[in-house]
């Protein structure tokens, strides 16, 4: 890792959220690597998932701008939280299945596998059309869509006046943002009660 990234992690590690989504990611062994390359011009970052079809390992990649190594580390953090939320959504989905594949669910599981369904997929988009339809059609390509609207949620929630927020509805990011870290905190002590080698 070097000196740049280094010190936009630490900046980073500072955050509760970011705090939850790191050690969620680690316990499944699933924090991605991190590469400069060059990115969108109207972006500040992309996450690369596995896929079938795809050379990306199985905790996926952060890309960050060629430009980020003279960058204010902190202008930095929030795009970091924006796309290990991302990864976050990914292992979330992962979870989802191995759990719905188990012959034998515990209470827990049953309940985070509720608790999915009612805030992960088109959920986002359809609590977004609630708040501001003009929005969300209006964003429907990008900003409105499912994983984004999460991502952009907890962005915007801990980091309401970075150069990269890009808000929501009123009251929109805040309600997802308080939803999805409720059910990854759901997912963590779910996690914690699997054997070593199960998602890790």
């Amino acid at each position: 890792m070097d000196e740049t990234l280094a010190r936009i992690l630490k900046l980073a590690s500072d955050n509760p959220d970011y705090q939850s989504i790191a050690n969620y990611l680690m316990s499944r062994r699933a924090y991605p690597s991190f590469q400069y390359m060059p990115v969108a011009s109207n972006a500040y970052g992309s996450f690369a998932a596995p896929g079938l079809f795809s050379n990306v390992s199985d905790r996926g990649i952060v890309n960050l701008p060629r430009n980020t190594i003279t960058t204010n580390p902190a202008e930095v953090v929030p795009t970091i939280l924006h796309e290990l939320t991302h990864a976050t959504q990914n292992q979330l989905y992962k979870q989802y299945r191995e759990i719905k594949n188990k012959k034998n669910q515990s209470d827990s599981e049953k309940q985070f596998l509720e608790n999915f369904d009612k805030i992960m997929g088109a959920k986002p988009t359809e609590q977004i059309a609630k708040f501001s339809p003009e929005f969300a059609k209006e964003n429907v390509g990008y900003r409105s869509r499912g994983d984004e609207a999460l991502s952009h949620a907890i962005e915007n929630a801990n980091y309401p006046n970075s150069i990269t927020t890009w808000s929501g509805p009123s009251h929109a990011d805040p309600t997802l943002a308080t939803q999805v870290m409720l059910l990854l905190d759901q997912a963590q002590r779910v996690q914690n009660q699997q054997p070593q080698s199960q998602g890790r």
